[in-house]
């Protein structure tokens, strides 16, 4: 009876708690739901080119759904570096080459695997060399998507920090006793968010320079850019995470919304080409600030471009930083009676 007792108590306690609830029962499906959505069969039908190529290759191509033009070899790797065709195919006299603009997960496993299919079906015995306008050919799957990985765990570790941090500063009653004093709300963000900031900054710099010179990652561009790009994502982290806190009374309740916040920017962070996605869901991407510092971060060390590459997805960094510091000054009064 006691044992029972005990676990009447936890159901009652769960139940009571909405927000665990949610998260126990509404979260996975919601999640599984997204996994679902942006790994399932796509409906993208690619657009490709070839030059020189045998015309039953080419139909067999078409007949699996990929559109397929005839350009000169120059126009066709001029078309796939503007990012107007998806690929471009043709052979050189010594073999079949296939170029891509970047590594790109969905696209270059589609095409790929329709090229191998027509080159299966018709017995041809020629070797298909892949090769990236942007990006290594040779390189793993680190050095193609690695960049991806910085934002995310950028993200991740400094939004968990912060919005813990704070909702520690709260229930400790450290920011009460600090109100006593003549100062306003703005400044107590201000400097909440400098601090933390601080260590967000020196997180951000540390992981970017082992990356680049411990771990050999390749930067086609500025590294400095690069780490611009990484500082304000975790300013932004810092507020996001600063934000939820306010919504949070305990470190436990604060790690409940990383299925909500932190889980889906990871898809829409690049790791899947948004462009291939069902239902329009790329347009979520907008409101995710993972999303533009990994296409920042994409541009300057896969691409090689530079401020002028960059810039709308920098400002709109800036104005996440922006959205949430204004909110966090705005619900503090609201939620902590500042």
């Amino acid at each position: 009876m006691k044992t029972l007792n005990i676990a009447k108590r936890i159901i009652r306690q769960i139940i009571n708690d909405k927000r665990s609830l949610a998260l126990i029962l509404i979260a996975p499906v919601f999640i599984f739901t997204l996994i679902y959505l942006l790994l399932g069969n796509s409906d993208y039908k690619a657009n490709i080119a070839e030059s020189g190529l045998q015309p039953q290759i080419i139909e067999y191509v078409e007949n699996q759904g990929i559109t397929v033009d005839t350009l000169a070899v120059n126009e066709g790797k001029e078309q796939v570096k503007d990012s107007k065709i998806d690929a471009f195919l043709y052979n050189d006299g010594n073999g079949i080459r296939l170029v891509f603009r970047t590594y790109d997960a969905v696209k270059t496993g589609l095409i790929q695997k329709s090229i191998a299919n027509a080159m299966k079906e018709l017995s041809t015995k020629s070797s298909v060399q892949v090769e990236y306008i942007y990006g290594e050919s040779s390189g793993n799957l680190f050095e193609n998507i690695g960049y991806v990985m910085l934002g995310i765990i950028a993200f991740f570790i400094i939004f968990i920090i912060a919005g813990v941090s704070f909702v520690k500063e709260r229930t400790n009653q450290t920011m009460e006793r600090l109100m006593m004093t003549p100062v306003r709300r703005w400044q107590v963000m201000l400097g909440y968010t400098l601090g933390f900031g601080f260590f967000a900054m020196l997180q951000s710099i540390i992981l970017l320079a082992y990356a680049i010179w411990v771990l050999h990652m390749t930067v086609s561009g500025s590294a400095v850019m690069a780490g611009i790009i990484m500082v304000l994502l975790a300013m932004s982290a810092v507020c996001i995470g600063s934000f939820f806190s306010i919504f949070s009374n305990s470190e436990f309740q604060m790690m409940q919304f990383i299925p909500i916040v932190v889980i889906p920017q990871i898809f829409f962070s690049g790791l899947i080409s948004l462009d291939t996605l069902p239902y329009h869901l790329g347009l979520l991407s907008k409101i995710m600030p993972v999303y533009y510092a990994c296409s920042a971060l994409k541009n300057v060390m896969i691409i090689g471009g530079g401020l002028s590459d960059i810039w709308p997805d920098l400002l709109a960094l800036f104005a996440f930083i922006l959205l949430f510091s204004v909110l966090n000054i705005l619900t503090l009064k609201k939620y902590r009676k500042i």
